[in-house]
């Protein structure tokens, strides 16, 4: 499993939770990076302590109680899940949610398609997103084999489900595997590792995957928009950018939460003297994006 390591603080914090109803919900606490003790943040265990196999998760399931781990570590958000199917047979959701450049772009293309073109854009991110892991699959496998040389990557199928009830409005994308479960079926064999380093390579959290062109904004969008899906990045600084959202309609911001809805591209203005006192000069207002 990835390890936690430390780094930026405004990065994505670890974090992790096993969910069970009608039992409270079992969190574990956010850490700080410069005084928290090293630890992993494994799914595994955390679904062990109350559920030795994935077969006992069922039993509780069948009982009519949710079981599931969400979590992120150095990446977007995980999730592991039972799921009982019609037929009373159980699987093992391993699943990851978009996270990183990816979910910045597909939020603004979101506001741009409207009410009248967003089934059209859930068909055409569903099939973007089985051609970008299609794209990334063999590097992650590739590096999965240099420590196990017999790996083979599993296939997982692009999903979207409900928006969040307190997200941006947009529905749920992500990646997922259906595990079997069976008697002797172990929580290990419920995780495939490429498809939970999916994470990491989607966030944009770390430098490990910059070298795949296929993970970079502009590749990112020429994809989507390949798909019908009407992603627009900034020309001057190469944000995700909408003139539709309903609070700024005309206005091309992005949702940025550390440089503001904005333009902060330093090249997007010209160079102006400091004052002799105080920090601040009127090009902290930034400027409007504008569409490549």
């Amino acid at each position: 499993m990835p390890k936690k390591r430390k780094k930026d603080r405004k990065a994505p914090q670890k974090r992790a939770s096993v969910r069970t109803a009608p039992a409270q919900p079992a969190r574990l606490e956010l850490v700080d990076w410069d005084d928290a003790p090293e630890r992993d943040i494994d799914l595994l265990d955390d679904l062990g302590e109350r559920f030795p196999a994935p077969v006992d998760a069922v039993k509780a399931v069948q009982a009519g109680e949710r079981v599931e781990w969400t979590g992120s570590i150095d990446g977007s958000t995980m999730r592991h899940r039972v799921l009982l199917a019609d037929d009373g047979t159980a699987v093992v959701e391993q699943a990851v949610v978009v996270g990183g450049p990816i979910e910045g772009i597909l939020l603004c293309a979101w506001h741009q398609a409207g009410e009248q073109g967003r089934d059209r854009m859930v068909a055409g991110v569903l099939a973007a997103l089985h051609d970008l892991h299609s794209a990334l699959r063999p590097v992650l496998e590739a590096e999965i084999r240099k420590v196990r040389p017999d790996y083979t990557a599993a296939v997982p199928q692009p999903f979207h489900e409900e928006p969040e009830l307190h997200g941006p409005g947009m529905p749920v994308f992500g990646w997922r595997l259906l595990h079997p479960v069976g008697p002797d079926t172990t929580w290990e064999d419920t995780v495939d590792t490429a498809t939970w380093n999916t994470s990491q390579a989607m966030s944009g959290v770390l430098d490990y995957y910059d070298h795949v062109p296929e993970l970079q904004r502009a590749e990112l969008a020429r994809l989507l928009t390949q798909h019908d899906v009407p992603a627009v990045l900034c020309a001057q600084c190469g944000s995700p950018i909408t003139d539709r959202h309903p609070r700024w309609t005309g206005t091309w911001i992005t949702p940025d939460i550390d440089a503001g809805p904005f333009c902060g591209d330093p090249y997007a203005a010209p160079v102006a003297p400091q004052p002799v006192l105080g920090t601040l000069t009127d090009q902290e207002f930034g400027t409007p994006h504008r569409p490549g």
